[in-house]
This record gives C-alpha cells, sequence and structure tokens, in this order.
C-alpha cells in the first residue's frame, strides 16, 4: 500500500463516522414523520382568567406596529381588564413609540448605546423588570415580535394551558403572508412541519416542546427566577427554552393557539433569517449543547437529547456541505484517473476497504483489476449518490405535503390545498437553501440586518370550521406538574 492509500483508508473511516452522525440527526425527522397520524390534542376550558402581559420589543417598526398591537387590543376574545399590552421601542430612529401609544399600547423607551446590545433580548429584559415592579398582579406573560398577528382566541388558549399548570407554553406558528410568493410558502411551511408533526409528536410522548419566538408564553415565576431575562443570544427563544430545561421546567405546546407571522417575501430576507439563525443556534449547540448531553444522562429523560438533535442540524450541515462534497469529489476523481490508467490506488487499498469491487476482475492482470475496481467504485458512487437524492426529494415533499394537508383546516383550505402545491413540490430546494445558509452561518458572524415587513401583504385565512369528531384533551397530572416546576432552581434558592 503507498501514501494514498492509506490516506484514503483513514477518510473512509471518518466518513464513516460523518455518515454515522448525519443519520443520527435525521432519525428524529424519521420517527415524527412515522407517527404523522397521532391526533392533536386540545387544552380543557380554564377555571380562571389570570391576568396577562404581552410584551413587544420593537426596533423601528413603526410600519407594523400599531397593526399588531390594535389587533390585540381590539379583537382578542379574553376579558379586556385582564390583559395588557406593552411595547418597548429599543433604540428606534423611527415613530416606533408614538405609533404604538396610539394604538393604545403602554410604551417603555429603551436606548441603549452599546452597540453588543442589538440583540431582542435587552428590550426583552429592561421592560420585563418595568412590568414586575409596576405590574405586579400580571400572572403570565406572552412574547410577541411587532409583525404578529394572534388569532382572537389566543389569549384564551394560553390561558387554557396555563390555568392547566403549564409554566411555560408555545403556539402554533402561521403565516400572515401565506399566498404572498413562493418564498412565504416555503417559510411557512418550515414552521407548519415543526408546528403539526413534530410537536405533535412530542406532546404526545410527554416531552417538551422546542420553544419559539413569535407567541411565546411564560409565567410569572419564570421571570422573576431570570430576573427579566436572560437570554441575550440572537437566538434568544431557543436560548430560552434550552435554559429553562436546566432549571427543571419544560415547554409545552398549545396547537389551538395560533399566531401569525409575516414571513420574508425574497430571498435576500430569507438569506439573512437563516444565516442569522445558522450562526446563533450553532454558537449555542458548542456552548450549552455537553449540558443538554450530560441532563440526558442524568435524568434519563430523551427531551434533552431531543432537543440536542434538534440544534445539532446546524453543526451537521458543515458536514453535509463542507465534507461530503470535498471526500467524495476527491474519491470521485481519484477512482476517474484509476479507471483511466493512472492507478493512484493499489490492490493492498481495495482489500483493505472494497474487496467485493475485486471479485469481478479475478484472474485478469493487476492492471486490469486496478482499473475494473474504479470502475465499480465509480458506478456504486453514482447510484448511492441517486439513491440518496432521490429519497431527500420524496421525503422532503411528503413531509410539506402531510404537514399541511393535515391542517388544511386549521389553515384555511380545502382537501385540494389551493395556492400551496408549488410550495410543497419546491420544498426540496428550499431545504437545500436552508442547509446553505446554515452552513454560511456556521462559518461566519453575520451582522443582525431587519428585514422588510409586508404590512400591506397580509392576507390571513382563518381556521374553517372543524368537523365533528372526538376531541383529546391534554391533562398534566400532579406528578407531572411536581417533575417540571422548577424544582432545580428552587432547591439552589432553598441552600441558598
Amino acid at each position: 500500500m503507498n501514501v494514498t492509500d492509506w490516506v484514503f483508508v483513514v477518510l473512509y473511516y471518518v466518513n464513516l463516522v460523518m455518515v454515522g452522525l448525519v443519520t443520527i440527526s435525521f432519525i428524529p425527522q424519521f420517527i415524527y414523520y412515522f407517527f404523522f397520524f397521532l391526533k392533536r390534542r386540545h387544552w380543557k376550558d380554564a377555571k380562571t382568567n389570570h391576568y396577562i402581559a404581552v410584551v413587544i420589543p420593537a426596533h423601528n417598526e413603526e410600519s407594523v406596529i400599531r397593526n399588531t398591537v390594535e389587533n390585540l387590543l381590539n379583537n382578542i376574545n379574553y376579558p379586556k381588564d385582564h390583559y395588557r399590552v406593552f411595547v418597548c421601542a429599543h433604540n428606534c430612529s423611527d415613530h416606533t413609540a408614538d405609533e404604538a401609544r396610539k394604538a393604545g399600547a403602554t410604551v417603555y423607551v429603551c436606548n441603549d448605546s452599546n452597540p453588543k446590545h442589538r440583540t431582542v433580548g435587552y428590550p426583552m429584559k429592561y421592560s420585563l423588570t418595568k412590568i414586575l415592579e409596576e405590574y405586579p398582579e400580571v400572572e403570565l406573560f406572552i412574547k410577541f415580535d411587532a409583525d404578529n398577528i394572534a388569532h382572537p382566541d389566543y389569549l384564551k388558549e394560553m390561558n387554557k394551558s396555563f390555568d392547566a399548570g403549564a409554566k411555560i407554553i408555545r403556539g402554533y406558528e402561521a403565516a400572515s403572508n401565506l399566498k404572498e410568493n413562493i418564498w412565504t410558502e416555503e417559510c411557512a411551511i418550515f414552521y407548519f412541519k415543526d408546528s403539526r408533526v413534530q410537536n405533535t409528536f412530542r406532546q404526545a410522548v410527554k416531552g417538551t416542546a422546542m420553544a419559539t419566538g413569535p407567541g411565546l408564553a411564560f409565567s410569572k415565576e419564570i421571570v422573576e427566577r431570570m430576573d427579566g431575562w436572560d437570554c441575550m443570544t440572537k437566538c434568544d427563544d431557543a436560548e430560552f427554552g434550552w435554559n429553562r430545561l436546566f432549571d427543571g421546567y419544560k415547554v409545552y405546546f398549545n396547537s389551538d393557539a395560533i399566531v401569525y407571522e409575516d414571513q420574508p417575501s425574497t430571498f435576500a430576507d430569507s438569506y439573512n433569517r437563516l444565516v442569522r439563525l445558522g450562526h446563533s443556534l450553532n454558537k449555542l449547540f458548542w456552548t450549552d449543547g455537553w449540558k443538554m448531553l450530560v441532563s440526558f444522562f442524568k435524568t434519563g429523560n430523551p427531551m434533552y437529547l431531543d432537543m440536542l438533535i434538534q440544534i445539532s442540524y446546524n453543526p451537521i450541515t458543515f458536514i453535509c456541505f463542507a465534507w461530503f462534497p470535498t471526500y467524495y469529489i476527491a474519491y470521485a476523481v481519484c477512482m476517474l484517473m484509476q479507471l483511466s490508467g493512472v492507478h493512484v490506488f493499489t490492490l493492498g487499498y481495495f482489500q483493505m476497504v472494497a474487496p467485493d469491487y475485486l471479485n469481478a476482475y479475478q484472474g485478469m492482470s493487476n492492471f486490469a483489476q486496478l482499473s475494473g475496481a474504479g470502475y465499480t467504485a465509480m458506478i456504486q458512487l453514482l447510484i448511492m449518490a441517486v439513491r440518496v437524492i432521490a429519497t431527500m426529494l420524496l421525503f422532503c415533499i411528503f413531509q410539506s405535503w402531510i404537514s399541511v394537508f393535515l391542517d388544511r383546516r386549521k389553515l384555511g383550505m380545502d382537501w385540494k390545498l389551493k395556492g400551496m402545491w408549488k410550495g410543497i413540490i419546491f420544498s426540496p430546494f428550499f431545504t437545500l437553501i436552508y442547509g446553505i445558509c446554515n452552513f454560511i452561518g456556521v462559518c461566519s458572524d453575520p451582522k443582525w440586518k431587519i428585514a422588510n415587513r409586508n404590512p400591506s401583504a397580509t392576507k390571513i385565512d382563518y381556521p374553517l370550521p372543524e368537523r365533528p369528531k372526538k376531541t383529546w384533551y391534554i391533562t398534566i397530572s400532579p406528578r407531572e406538574l411536581r417533575r417540571y416546576d422548577g424544582h432545580w432552581w428552587k432547591k439552589k434558592q432553598q441552600k441558598s
């Protein structure tokens, strides 16, 4: 064996490890969609209407903030004297604060000259601290983005979950501009998958949902525990979910609490969002991923491993878009040289790594065996590539179709899914772009860029009436309430 043989033998086994890591990261996806038929569960009516504070951090959002606040104050089916809307105008150079006041919100102005404090976490901490001091009656906080439109029953649904004992609740993410163009469809389908299939499965097996920013609800106890807010990265929602898991809480899912978000309508806006998320989630994986793994081994609870694998998609994109192309292109070039008569590998390499490639050429000269093995290797590589690409294409399309089809009535559609087919068919292309953007985010440190808002494109198709059927309710047992009551943090507090 020569030097090239040994180098590629090592690379062959390294590649097996890489394939194993990628396979592990995709296993949960196949599990989720294997159980796509699981029924959505609902929360029972609340016995008490709790006092709610809706908090909206906003930076230069004058084009959308008024509509968001007016919707929350005028179109919500919840007692008006039991909730208040707060807007924190953060380093605004426009009329965000004035527009929010005109709409009826309680406005805080937070001007922070530190260039490192450009994330959502700082206005959140400022406003939550103020609310704790000035409005002690608040029991539940709900975080909205400036472009979010809440379903009329949103607060009522969140109150149901909170009244049942849930300390942290996320809702169902839909789009306020769903059918504007292909980009808004693709971005929305990404969240439909998460809401309809992934979190429905997690809910059924008593797991934790992935925390997301729009409409995230959390109790006063959580805010006091954080001393306002303790998540200052560019992915503060994911960081929030992880920090609370470490404290002994979990995130519940309410599929009937629908929040409509303005989705990116151009490639540039989609790119900026995905690169930023790729960078920040990758950073979260490397800084706190080990804690999640330790928590899994310490408790044996698979929800920690689930959350770790969910975030591992970001470093996994480095393997997919850096390691695999480099390895397989180098391998293909070497095999092309091999079959053309330039033998970069000896028989020892094939005998060690792929002895089957030599079987068909036994009895021939060494030269013929080496060229034949290179030919077989190339054919096998092409077959593998076709199989992998075809499988991923079909699986991506199936994911998108089943997620939209199952929740078609929730999304205001009938079984024909009119207006969504181009988003479903081209979802593999978007998945590829999503992966590439994540890879770029992993390899860079992008600056925060404000996405263009599309208030004129807002067109919400509210849910169609559900057909009569058996209702499956969610209940939180006393044991589960004790298990996820922040006991780890409370023990620390008692010791101190």
